[in-house]
């Protein structure tokens, strides 16, 4: 088995429309575009990402996006020149505008989107004709990581695992609690070596709540961040497996797009069936490893989850205001405001959502904020699809 440093790369999916942000988060600009919670109306956002070139760490990000921030803990990591992101077309602009170091040859463009198993089986087929035997590293474009350090480091371990050993390597996330909206990793045996490491024994993906509850009262079971770190090659293997007539649509894409050939790219891609790499690969393979993460992540799934990685004032409300926006609150509890108003004044309400956008306004029970999403569905269907 090969002892040598792995040729790591680094795939950013930055696809995703961010329904449960709206009315902030809309197609055009969906949430990985924006700070977390849109950021502060009148703000100065950069939007840019922050890795150098060299792979060294960028500034520390302010009011960046999602994205941005995805792209800048990559720094020490990978150098921008080994950074493979895939995103929509229709977002062309916003991608190159945020990641402006990235070269125009590692951004690919998808047509339509077709979940992660497809995204990921191109990545793999670019990679490795581009350097075969590399391993890449995949990374959603718009989850919250308060200690990248943490990531960076267990990502170097992981390629190690990967490259030595030919496994997928994923990073468990410890549950805080019983969520059903995650997918979970059971742990099995530990790996020897170093790094704790343990072979995964099944992912289950969004179970009930009665069995997430028996899963996280076990403390053998992790949340899947969707973090996968794996041989390009093996990649393609088991797509190949489980997919064999997309992986044939995935090698038809690849060859179109290092020839440029843009409308044979976007046919091929298309033809590609929409799976998660969750239920095409990780829910059937063998030789799956997890190592244990605690860096301080978040899916910043809702706007609940602001709660988590925004501050929060001696009630528990997060307010996002103007600079030098000023606030009143008595007896308020456990709200979360966005207004562009320079005062905002609360009285006698708790556990709301009140997010005030330029054409729109939302109101909100906290404990729904999962059905904003359905909300956005249903616009096209009322005739108000200008505020998607």
């Amino acid at each position: 088995m090969a002892k040598n440093k792995p040729q790591l790369w680094a795939v950013i999916m930055a696809g995703g429309s961010g329904t449960r942000f709206w009315p902030e988060s809309r197609s055009g600009r969906p949430k990985q575009f924006l700070p977390p919670g849109g950021g502060a109306p009148g703000g100065k956002k950069t939007g840019k990402s922050r890795v150098k070139k060299g792979g060294k760490p960028g500034a520390k990000p302010g009011e960046d996006s999602l994205l941005a921030q995805s792209a800048a803990r990559l720094g020490g990591l990978v150098a921008p020149e080994r950074i493979l992101v895939i995103g929509s077309a229709a977002h062309r602009r916003l991608i190159h505008e945020t990641l402006p170091e990235v070269p125009r040859r590692n951004i690919v463009l998808e047509p339509e989107g077709r979940n992660t198993a497809p995204c990921l089986g191109l990545a793999a087929r670019l990679i490795e004709n581009r350097e075969p035997g590399a391993v890449m590293a995949a990374f959603p474009s718009d989850h919250h990581i308060a200690r990248p350090a943490t990531l960076r480091r267990l990502v170097r371990a992981a390629a190690r695992l990967a490259a030595d050993r030919d496994a997928i390597v994923t990073l468990g996330l410890k549950p805080s609690g019983p969520e059903t909206g995650y997918g979970y990793i059971q742990r099995g045996a530990k790996i020897p070596g170093k790094t704790e490491a343990y072979a995964v024994r099944r992912f289950t993906e969004k179970p009930t709540l009665a069995r997430a509850r028996q899963f996280v009262s076990s403390g053998r079971y992790y949340w899947n961040g969707g973090i996968f770190i794996w041989r390009a090659e093996r990649a393609l293997r088991e797509i190949a497996r489980g997919l064999p007539e997309t992986a044939r649509h995935i090698e038809r894409a690849a060859a179109a797009f290092r020839k440029g050939k843009t409308r044979e790219f976007n046919r091929a891609f298309k033809a590609c069936e929409s799976i998660s790499i969750d239920y095409a690969v990780m829910e059937r393979a063998c030789g799956l490893i997890v190592l244990p993460a605690d860096m301080g992540w978040d899916d910043v799934g809702s706007w609940t989850a602001l709660r988590r990685v925004l501050p929060l004032d001696g009630a528990g409300n997060v307010w996002i205001l103007p600079k030098g926006g000023s606030i009143l609150a008595e007896d308020a509890r456990g709200l979360i405001v966005r207004s562009s108003k320079p005062l905002v004044a609360a009285v006698g309400v708790e556990d709301l959502i009140v997010i005030e956008s330029e054409d729109a306004l939302l109101i909100c029970r906290a404990d729904r904020a999962q059905a904003v999403g359905d909300i956005v569905g249903r616009l096209g269907k009322k005739g108000l699809g200008r505020h998607l």
